[in-house]
């Protein structure tokens, strides 16, 4: 049983390795977060999107359709072409050639037994991509484009029954089934796919909103204690504190020379993690936020708060935010 549970935590820390590795490829640490974010979540589409795709291809290639293996994986490799190639995805006139040529296959292979086979329902994945990749006003002149090239080659395809091309073995009626059903599996999975994106990264910004209206709060209780407003960089403070950088006790202590020497005359062998915990203290931030600015659990903080009132004979009765105020 020990085994099986080690066995799996280090497969779960493998894969976010991976995943880490993945999300943060050719991404400039010193990226704006928004700008960031955005890279993230179109790095993790593109290579998700582009093994599926080449998976969907080989699984095609073993029930002997070559046709449509060679759709998939040409596909396939131009997302992961886009994923490796930091500059090609960033450049918008080339992410509009791939969904264009994109939609020149799907209206080709959609094109070959009727309407029936179900190819057509990847129209609807490449909409939704065109969305989730030209998300800004600037670019939001391609998404028409995409949306008119789709209705445009739907409308062809429509006058001739879906029937235009023709690809060896597409008429077999078993195919068709297979195929439609097949086709469904890899829309249901990419629409998941790009939803879940979609969802996460509106997360990851109202989260970031959410802690910039917070940090904003903390710099004005901090500058209402002080009662000062110019002598100490504040907005940087917090935000060091916020992303637990390295730069946060460097910089809290020269914000407040006198912190540190109050500390260790009270308590000589304060350590690293003692100080930060009073640093934040400081700074009022709650349990909760110590908790998730430097992911840790809620009883963590507790505990290191507690360890806090005896390393420095510290009352219970005493309130730590008044008593670090003192110092």
């Amino acid at each position: 049983m020990d085994n099986y549970y080690l066995l799996s935590n280090y497969l779960l820390v493998m894969l976010r390795k991976i995943l880490n590795y993945i999300k943060d490829l050719h991404i400039d640490p010193d990226t704006d977060m928004l700008k960031c974010i955005d890279a993230q979540r179109l790095n993790l589409f593109a290579f998700s999107i582009g093994v599926v795709l080449l998976l969907s291809g080989l699984r095609d290639l073993l029930f002997g359709f070559k046709a449509f293996f060679g759709g998939l994986f040409v596909l396939g490799g131009i997302f992961l072409l886009l994923f490796f190639f930091t500059k090609a995805r960033q450049n918008i006139l080339i992410c509009f050639t791939v969904i264009e040529l994109s939609m020149i296959l799907v209206f080709y292979f959609s094109s070959t037994s009727g309407f029936e086979n179900g190819l057509s329902l990847y129209y609807f994945l490449l909409l939704n991509t065109s969305l989730f990749v030209f998300n800004t006003r600037e670019n939001s002149k391609y998404i028409v484009v995409v949306f008119a090239t789709a209705f445009i080659l739907f409308l062809i395809s429509h006058y001739y029954d879906f029937r235009i091309f023709r690809v060896a073995g597409t008429e077999n009626l078993e195919f068709s089934k297979n195929q439609r059903f097949f086709t469904f599996i890899n829309v249901f999975v990419w629409f998941g796919i790009l939803g879940y994106f979609i969802l996460s990264k509106h997360f990851m910004i109202l989260k970031l909103y959410q802690k910039v209206l917070h940090g904003e709060k903390i710099m004005a209780g901090m500058r209402e204690k002080l009662n000062r407003k110019d002598d100490i960089d504040l907005e940087n403070l917090v935000k060091f504190a916020m992303n637990d950088d390295i730069a946060f006790i460097p910089k809290m202590k020269s914000s407040f020379p006198n912190l540190y020497d109050s500390l260790t005359e009270i308590n000589p062998d304060i350590t690293a993690d003692e100080f930060k915990l009073c640093a934040l203290l400081k700074l009022g931030f709650t349990t909760k936020d110590i908790a998730e600015y430097n992911c840790i659990s809620v009883r963590t903080v507790q505990t290191r708060k507690s360890r806090l009132r005896k390393s420095f004979r510290i009352s219970s009765d005493t309130d730590l935010y008044k008593w670090i105020d003192t110092l």
